[in-house]
Parts: C-alpha cells; sequence; structure tokens
C-alpha cells in the first residue's frame, strides 16, 4: 500500500504536463489560423526585427517594417523607405526606392500573403515539440498586453538550415503573435560552419478588424522609376559601361598586378573582409567552371588578414595594400566587381545577394 500511495501522487504530476502540452499545441493551431484568415479581414501591424551573429565584423542589424492589408491585398515596407512588396488584387509589385526599380507580376488573390506574416501562418506545421513557459506582459503601442509564452520545437527541414526551439509569446484573446525569438545556422557542405544568428520580432502595433488607408494598397511607379525582371539591392554603380579605372592590386607571391597588366581578359574581381568569407568558396567554383573561357577571378583581401586557403581552393589571392583599389570601384567594404576584355566595367555589387544579375554580366562578357 505504502508503494501505492507513493506512486500516486507522480502520476497526479504526469498528467498535467500532458495537457499543458495539448493545450500548448491547440493554442498554436489557432494562431496558425488565424494568420491564415487575415485576408479576409483588414490588419496592421509593425515589427522589428534584430539579427546578432557573434563572431563576425557585423554583428548586430535591425530592421522596422510596416505589414497592412485588407479584402486580400496587402502592403510589406521597410521603414523608413525601404523595399516594397504590395498586392493590389491583380498584380504583385516589388518596390526598390534605392535604386528606383520595380517588378510587376500578375498573381492569383488566393496564393498572395503579405511575405512577412506566412511564418505564423504555418506555425503549427513540422512541430516535434510544444510545452508552455510562463505567462508574461508585453508593452505595445495600445498598453500593457499579457502573453502566453510557449516554446516549439520543429521537426528539422533536411535543407541544412538549423532551427533553435522558437519561442512565442502569444496574445491569447486575439490569437496573435506579438513576440518570436529563436537561433538559426545555415549549413553547406564544404565550409565552415557559420556562427548562430539569433533573431528576435518584436510586434510594436497591432491591429485587426479596424479600417486601413485602401491608399496604401494601390502603387503607381514613381517619376523615373525602371521596370525590371527581379530587384536588385545596393546602389547603381556609376561605373557600369564606363572603362575601368586604374588600380593596382599585390599578388600573394608579392608582385603587383595592374589593371593595365589585366587587360584583354575578363576580370572577376571579389573583395572581401576576412580570408575564411563564404566568397571565397563562391569564386572558386566560377573560377573553375569559366576559367577555360577567358576569364580571369582575383580573391581580394583588405590589409593585415591572412592570405589562406588549403589545396582546394586554386582561385588566385591578392591584397588590397591600402583600400584604393576598392575605393575607386566603388565597394565600401566587400562586394564584386566584373571588367570585360575591353576594359569595361560590366557589373559591381555590394550587397552579396545578386547572383542572378553576375551571371547575366558574365553572359554579356562572353565567358558564359
Amino acid at each position: 500500500m505504502r508503494k501505492l500511495a507513493l506512486a500516486l501522487p507522480a502520476l497526479f504530476l504526469l498528467a498535467p504536463i500532458g495537457a499543458a502540452q495539448d493545450n500548448s499545441l491547440l493554442l498554436l493551431r489557432k494562431v496558425a489560423a488565424t494568420y491564415a484568415a487575415l485576408p479576409r479581414t483588414s490588419y496592421s501591424f509593425e515589427q522589428v526585427e534584430v539579427r546578432e551573429a557573434p563572431g563576425t565584423l557585423r554583428t548586430r542589424t535591425e530592421q522596422r517594417q510596416r505589414i497592412v492589408g485588407s479584402g486580400g491585398k496587402y502592403r510589406q515596407e521597410t521603414l523608413p523607405n525601404g523595399v516594397l512588396y504590395l498586392f493590389d488584387g491583380q498584380y504583385r509589385w516589388s518596390y526598390n526606392p534605392e535604386r528606383n526599380e520595380y517588378t510587376k507580376t500578375p498573381a492569383d488573390a488566393a496564393t498572395s500573403r503579405a511575405p512577412g506574416l506566412v511564418t505564423f501562418q504555418s506555425a503549427a506545421y513540422r512541430v516535434k515539440t510544444v510545452r508552455s513557459l510562463r505567462e508574461d506582459s508585453l508593452e505595445l503601442a495600445s498598453g500593457l498586453v499579457m502573453c502566453h509564452v510557449i516554446e516549439v520545437e520543429q521537426l528539422p527541414a533536411g535543407n541544412g538550415v538549423q532551427y533553435s526551439p522558437m519561442t512565442y509569446w502569444i496574445d491569447g484573446s486575439r490569437l496573435l503573435v506579438l513576440k518570436l525569438q529563436y537561433a538559426v545556422r545555415v549549413n553547406t557542405p564544404g565550409r565552415p560552419s557559420p556562427p548562430e544568428t539569433s533573431v528576435t520580432v518584436s510586434f510594436t502595433k497591432v491591429s485587426v478588424g479596424e479600417a486601413v488607408d485602401e491608399g496604401l494598397l494601390r502603387f503607381t511607379p514613381p517619376a523615373g522609376a525602371v521596370q525590371v525582371a527581379r530587384l536588385t539591392f545596393g546602389p547603381k554603380s556609376l561605373l557600369v559601361g564606363q572603362d575601368s579605372p586604374d588600380f593596382e592590386l599585390q599578388g600573394a607571391d608579392g608582385k603587383p598586378i595592374s589593371s593595365e597588366s589585366l587587360r584583354g581578359h575578363a576580370v572577376l574581381l571579389q573583395f572581401s573582409r576576412r580570408a575564411d568569407d563564404d566568397s571565397l568558396f563562391l569564386l572558386e567554383m566560377v573560377y573553375r567552371s569559366l576559367k577555360g573561357k577567358g576569364l580571369t577571378a582575383i580573391y581580394i583581401l583588405p590589409p593585415n588578414q591572412p592570405v589562406t586557403g588549403g589545396k582546394e581552393y586554386t582561385v588566385p589571392v591578392a591584397i588590397d595594400s591600402d583600400g584604393s583599389a576598392a575605393k575607386r570601384l566603388g565597394i565600401p567594404n566587400a562586394g564584386t566587381v566584373l571588367i570585360d576584355s575591353r576594359g569595361k566595367v560590366v557589373f559591381v555589387d555590394t550587397s552579396s545577394r545578386n547572383s542572378l544579375e553576375l551571371a547575366r554580366a558574365l553572359q554579356t562578357a562572353g565567358v558564359w
């Protein structure tokens, strides 16, 4: 009897844990349903996303966004005066004010969703475990809101992206996410693992079912805007289409490399901030693929960076000893420059995200 009496409290304690998990999963599913239903009403969100990656030169980035919608239309924009994504009921528009470029594509209202809200629509999918952590209050523009805080571990996606368990702050009365925290690491075969990046998304304004300005859900291309097939990022370079300015680098062997000595070859210059940058891996792939077609590639490091690289890397490495080459070619920190065999600048990118445009520029230069 004594053994049975001791076991009873343990059984009693187990039941609430399972019930709490079931309740948390039910709450998460209700939240996902709320976001799936948003296109049928009106809504307005303002959010702040902070990313921190210890051990990198740029350890913290912060982005503010506004997302509004009504009747299946939506507008998502980076504040202030940043990239805009908009669906007006017929077309999906994207606009980059930095370059004054936009895209316009037909879109089905049934498949058009504000990109920043898709995460919460799919919150209840691929769930491995979910547990309730605590109750907590958050300060919004409208006042203090009490939240349920739950932790969700998702099943691995199998695409090299590893997520930590995600912590949600949920307004239970409206079934809306007011804050989200997680860490992410992207692993690529053959490259060193990057540091884990922590992400915090906080909503400073949340309203659903209230009228929004319908003018926000229409887009008219600004004066001088150019329609493109795909948005690119980073400011336009005035050098594109012009003769390359003179520059000089120092090869890994100590010998000078001048712009004049490269004349007659298509040259891909990759400026990097450190020797182990992912861009070295990418440049190596491009170099191996296209050097037989006349492409010369050079990986360029700033002063005081060790010139490293294992046997797997064959792309030449050089030093921009005084930073003058990067300055003359319009590269503030890191970026890519393509010069054709006539010495004309074909492509300049400082965002490291314009691989499609680089591919087109390599075709223009006649090496792909």
